[in-house]
C-alpha cells in the first residue's frame, strides 16, 4: 500500500515525537537498570506502533470515494448517513478508526407498508476485514496458539504480561471459536477431497504427484480414545445418564500419524534388528462416531505421505472400531495390537480364574505371556480354555474366559510379535496414548474442567494443528477466506 505526502510527514512526526519522549524517559533511569530501560524502551514503541496505526487507518478511512455498493443487503440504493468510530484491539493495543457508514436512500414507505430493515454497511470494514470484529488478526492468531496451550483465563493472563492487550477469558473463548470452527472445517474439506479421489476410477493428476515424491520407508498410524467431561445436556443422553445427576463423559478419539526412521536401538530379542525411531508426528481429534473419524485418520496420513510410503503399520489396542477402520481406509496395511494391552487381558483373565492363587496366578500368566510374545496365540487360546469353567459376571452372558478367548482368537493375526521384531517395526501404541494425553488431556481435562462440544472441538482442532506443526498452514488459509 502507498501512503501519501501528508500522511508521510504525520508519521515521522510521530516517530521524532516518540525518540524524543523515550530520551527524557531514559534520564530519569539509572545506570544499570536493564529491567526498567527495557520496559520504557517497550512501551515507547507500542505508543508509537498505535500512533501509526490510527494515522494509517485513518488516512485509508477518510479517503472518497470507496467503492461502495449501489445496493445494499435490502436491495435499495445507498446513500453516506455519517462517520462511525471503532475501536480495535491491536497488538500493540486499542486503537480507534473513524469510518462512513452507509444504508438505504429509500424514503419511508406509507403507513400500513411493511419496511424492509436495511442494516447498512460501512466499506472500511470490509476492505480491511473488520467486518463483526473487534481484535486485529495479529491478536487473534496470538490468542488462538495461547489459547489451544492454556486455559482461557491463563491465555488472558498471558496476553496481558505481554502486550498491552486487555481481555477476558469469555473474550479469548469467543475469538477462538471462529478459528477453531474453519480449522475443522478444512480437516473435513480435506477429508472429503481425498473420499472423492478414491471414489474415481482413476487416478488423480495429485495423487500421481504425491506417489513420485521421495519414497518414505514406513508410516505408523495409531489410534486410542480419551473420556472427556461435557455439560449435562449439551449431547444426547442414555438412560443411565438421565437417571443420574451430573455432567456427562464421552469418548475423544485421537489419531497419530508418523514416519517411522531408522533407529539407533536395537531389539534385545531379535539379533540385527534395530527398532524405528520416530520422525515428525501429526495428530487429529474429535468427539465423533467411528465413521465420520474414519476420513479424517486417512487425511491425516495422507498428509503425512501415505501414498509414498512403502509400507503402513496400524498400531492400537483391541477396539474393534480401530481395526474396521484400518480394513477400510488402510487395507494394505499391517495390523498390530499393542503388547502391553495384549498382556494386560492375560492378567484379566489370571486374577479372575486363580483370585484365591497368587503363586499360580502369576506363574500361569507369565508362561501365557511368553506363549504370546512368542508368537504363539493359538497356544494362548488353548491355555485360556483349559482353564476351569469361569461363570459369567452378573447380568453379563459371556465370561471373561470366553470374553478373553475370543480377544486373542480374533486378533491373532495382528500378535505375530517375532516377526514384527524381526523387522523393527513397534509393538506399543505409546505415541497414540501421549497424544491421548498431549492433545486432549493436557489442556481439555484440568481440574473441574467441563466442556461443550463446540468448545471442545474448538480447542482440540487449534491444539491438533500446532502440535502437529500444521498451524501456520490452516491459519493463511483462514486469513485467506476472511479477507
Amino acid at each position: 500500500m502507498k501512503t501519501n505526502e501528508a500522511v508521510k510527514r504525520q508519521l515521522l512526526s510521530q516517530a521524532e515525537e516518540a525518540i524524543e519522549g523515550l530520551l527524557e524517559r531514559m534520564e530519569e533511569i539509572q545506570r544499570g537498570d536493564l529491567q526498567n530501560l527495557e520496559q520504557c524502551i517497550l512501551e515507547k514503541i507500542l505508543e508509537l506502533g498505535r500512533r501509526s496505526m490510527e494515522t494509517v487507518l485513518g488516512s485509508e478511512a477518510s479517503e472518497e470515494p470507496m467503492a461502495v455498493p449501489q445496493e445494499g443487503a435490502c436491495g435499495h440504493a445507498l446513500k453516506r448517513a455519517g462517520e462511525r468510530e471503532k475501536t480495535v484491539l491491536t497488538l500493540m493495543g486499542p486503537i480507534v478508526v473513524k469510518r462512513a457508514y452507509y444504508h438505504c436512500k429509500e424514503e419511508k414507505r406509507a403507513e400500513g407498508v411493511p419496511q424492509r430493515r436495511c442494516p447498512g454497511m460501512i466499506p472500511f470494514d470490509e476492505k480491511w476485514g473488520l467486518t463483526r470484529r473487534q481484535a486485529s488478526p495479529g491478536v487473534q492468531r496470538v490468542v488462538a496458539k495461547l489459547a489451544a496451550r492454556l486455559t482461557f483465563e491463563e491465555a488472558a493472563d498471558s496476553m496481558a504480561d505481554l502486550l498491552p492487550v486487555s481481555l477476558s477469558a469469555r473474550q479469548v473463548g469467543l475469538l477462538l471459536q471462529p478459528i477453531g470452527a474453519a480449522f475443522a472445517q478444512q480437516e473435513n474439506e480435506q477429508a472429503s477431497h481425498y473420499v472423492c479421489q478414491g471414489s474415481e476410477k482413476r487416478r488423480s493428476e495429485e495423487e500421481q504427484q504425491e506417489e513420485q515424491g521421495e519414497a518414505l520407508r514406513r508410516l505408523y498410524v495409531e489410534m486410542d480414545g480419551v473420556m472427556a467431561r461435557l455439560r449435562r445436556g449439551s449431547v444426547p443422553m442414555e438412560r443411565p445418564e438421565e437417571e443420574r445427576a451430573g455432567d456427562v463423559y464421552r469418548e475423544i478419539k485421537v489419531g497419530a500419524a508418523f514416519l517411522g526412521l531408522p533407529g539407533r536401538e536395537r531389539s534385545e530379542l531379535v539379533p540385527g534388528a534395530v527398532v524405528d525411531g520416530c520422525g515428525p508426528k501429526a495428530y487429529v481429534a474429535r468427539q465423533t462416531t467411528a465413521e465420520e473419524f474414519a476420513p479424517l485418520v486417512y487425511a491425516l496420513a495422507r498428509q503425512m505421505g501415505l501414498l509414498r510410503a512403502q509400507q503402513v503399520v496400524i498400531l492400537g489396542d483391541g477396539a474393534r472400531w480401530i481395526w474396521k477402520l484400518a480394513d477400510e481406509q488402510f487395507p494394505r496395511a499391517v495390523q498390530i495390537v499393542d503388547e502391553y494391552h495384549a498382556r494386560e487381558h492375560v492378567w484379566t483373565v489370571a486374577r479372575e480364574a486363580f483370585a484365591a492363587e497368587p503363586e499360580l496366578r502369576d506363574a500361569w500368566a507369565t508362561h501365557v505371556i511368553e506363549l504370546l510374545g512368542n508368537g504363539q496365540i493359538h497356544q494362548v487360546v488353548a491355555a485360556i480354555e483349559c482353564l476351569p469353567t469361569l461363570s459369567p459376571e452378573a447380568g453379563k452372558t459371556k465370561s471373561v474366559q470366553d470374553i478373553e478367548a475370543e480377544y486373542f482368537r480374533h486378533n491373532a493375526h495382528r500378535m505375530q510379535y517375532p516377526t514384527f521384531r524381526a523387522q523393527g517395526m513397534h509393538l506399543g501404541s505409546g505415541i497414540a496414548e501421549a497424544a491421548c494425553k498431549t492433545v486432549v488431556s493436557t489442556r481439555a481435562k484440568k481440574s473441574g474442567m467441563r466442556w461443550l462440544p463446540h468448545g471442545l472441538a474448538t480447542v482440540l482442532a487449534v491444539r491438533s494443528a500446532l502440535l502437529s506443526n500444521l498451524f501456520d498452514q490452516h491459519w493463511l488459509a483462514y486469513s485467506q477466506r476472511t479477507s
